[in-house]
This record gives structure tokens, sequence and C-alpha cells, in this order.
């Protein structure tokens, strides 16, 4: 059931972003929600048995991935829409094989540090970390975007380009059947067109 309630926080966050950052801007939006995500591990460092903290727990997960999935899904639009239709899969992959790459390390070192230093104070390193994407974007120009931006210009066209013809987009230009078969008779009788009239007086 926790999860369950944080799983619907991300759904609730994908959905209110384009609304969110209408309203207060991409960047100042981003910045909100990356300051309050390391405050919704409060109560899990805090946490002790009981159900009250269960539900603080799950409370504090969901508005936890509200916030991740609203900046996600905006940080996401922004790089799809200044990156270059040509560049759009390489961005994705490249983009894919960061983050999925990262979580089986980020997993391996999480568990060793917990083994080795204790789970509590594994989770007070991690909270601490959550500080440094707030850090990154702060000091980027994104925190002063207040409008989604446009497309990228596209590149003008070079001389060679204009000068050769614009390709059909029906492909390549087919003779008609009729004018073929006149073709070939022409062919056949020497000529170079067939005989008028005046051939045969």
């Amino acid at each position: 059931m926790v999860l369950g309630l944080g799983a619907l926080g991300a759904a609730v966050g994908a959905l209110a972003a384009p609304s969110l950052a209408a309203r207060y801007g991409p960047g100042p939006m981003m910045l909100g929600a990356l300051a309050i995500t390391p405050l919704t591990q409060i109560p899990l460092l805090l946490a002790s048995p009981g159900l009250a903290w269960q539900f603080a727990i799950g409370t504090a997960l969901f508005l936890q991935l509200a916030c991740a999935a609203a900046a996600g899904t905006t940080q996401r639009s922004i790089r799809q829409v200044v990156t270059a239709d040509g560049m759009q899969a390489r961005m994705q992959a490249v983009s894919t094989w960061l983050t999925s790459g990262a979580r089986p390390v980020a997993a391996l070192l999480a568990g060793g540090l917990g083994t080795w230093i204790g789970v509590r104070p594994t989770l007070i390193v991690g909270t601490c970390l959550l500080v440094v994407p707030l850090v990154i974007l702060y000091r980027s120009p994104l925190r002063g975007l207040l409008d989604m931006p446009g497309p990228p210009a596209a590149p003008p066209p070079s001389p060679g380009a204009l000068a050769q013809p614009a390709p059909s987009s029906w492909g390549p230009a087919v003779p008609h059947p009729a004018a073929a078969a006149d073709v070939r008779r022409d062919r056949a009788s020497g000529g170079g067109r067939e005989p008028g009239p005046e051939h045969g007086r």
C-alpha cells in the first residue's frame, strides 16, 4: 500500500506537470520540485515501527514521486523540443543509457554502504545526494526559464541544394504508356516521327 501511494503520486505529478510549468515556468517549477524532494526523506529518516509511521512514509513517498515525475516530465519535454529531429533517437538512447546504466551501480554502492555503516546512515547519505540535482539546476541557465523553448531553427540550405530540382514526392517520373508506344513505333519505322499527310504525296 505504501508503494502504491508512491506510484499514484508519480501519475499525479506527470499529469500536473504541464499546468504547473505553464503557471510558474518550467525552470522555477523544476527547482521547486527538486527542493521539496530531499524534505520528503525526513519521515523515512525518523520512522519507527507503527501504523502511523507507515502512513507518514506513504504520504512522503507520494509527494516525492509526484515531484520527481513533474520535474522529469518537464525536463524530458525541454530536451525533445531543443533537440534536432535527426538527433532525437541518439539523445533518447544516451539519456536511457545514463539513467538505466547508473541504477545497478547505485544499488550496489548503496547495499555495500548499508552493510558497512548501517541502514539509517546510508539513508542520510542518500538524502544529501538528492540536493546535488538542485544545486546543478540552480547554477544553470534553466533556473530562469519561464516559457517552454521553441524548436531549433532549421539550417539554411546549401547553394548546391538550391541548384538541384526538388525531388517529387511521388518518385521518379514515369512516361505514359501510350507515349512510350509511339516512340517505339517511330524507331521501328526509322523516322524521328510518324509520317504525316505530306509523306503520302
